[in-house]
């Protein structure tokens, strides 16, 4: 259970990182956990509730991720330096973890190659008006994501998935190990205030917290 829930973690932050890019706004995400796996409900009932806001200014980011019952954990990534804080609370104690974008990219794989393609359909989220893309990976698995060009990003990773989308992504779903997790969008504002950028993006390391390192991290994952 410790290993998923690390996995999901990493993987929604590799995903931030990828795409969550405005020039400044917060994004506020309810995550809905389902299962087919036998032996699964367990872990779909202690991940129920979870959210994810995400926090943009500059060239600073900020996820804070509440999983369930299970554990939160708050990321914040200074895109300018490639300094990356993470602030884990919860099964585990609390946990900081000082790293950097490359440090997390050592090991950097392949990318996949994928097949985009952008649909007439479209709905509202969050007040936005969207557009549904199909994605298809190189084994044949289709993606929905849900769009909105009113929204620009600036996508450092141009071969991910969502940089090859015309817009922000507000609703779409991460599949691993047996569970889909699907997140959409349910507020969205494009201003923060200078109280909230000093607080949000800080990278002072907060009292109480145990200091780790990356590879000490990664380890709790069975390396992930």
């Amino acid at each position: 259970m410790k290993k998923l829930v690390l996995l999901f973690a990493v993987t929604v932050l590799t995903s931030v990182m990828s795409f969550a890019q405005m020039e400044e706004g917060h994004i506020s995400f309810d995550i809905d956990v389902s299962s087919e796996e036998e032996g699964m409900e367990m872990a779909v009932m202690m991940f129920s509730g979870s959210t994810l806001d995400l926090y943009f200014a500059d060239d600073k980011a900020r996820t804070d991720m509440d999983m369930g019952t299970m554990m939160s954990i708050s990321t914040i990534i200074d895109n300018s330096t490639g300094e990356i804080l993470m602030l884990m609370g919860g099964m585990m104690g609390e946990k900081a973890i000082k790293t950097t974008s490359e440090e997390m990219n050592v090991e950097e794989e392949e990318e996949p190659e994928y097949k985009v393609e952008l649909t007439k359909e479209k709905k509202t989220i969050a007040g936005y008006k969207c557009k549904k893309a199909i994605v298809t990976d190189e084994d044949g698995d289709e993606m929905e994501y849900w769009y909105t060009e009113d929204i620009k990003t600036n996508t450092p990773d141009s071969k991910s998935v969502l940089a090859q989308l015309p817009g922000q992504a507000l609703e779409y779903s991460i599949d691993k190990n047996g569970m889909l997790m699907s997140f959409k969008a349910s507020k969205v504002e494009t201003t923060l205030s200078s109280a909230d950028k000093k607080e949000k993006f800080s990278m002072a390391m907060p009292e109480g917290y145990e200091e780790m390192t990356f590879e000490e991290f990664s380890a709790m994952g069975g390396g992930m």
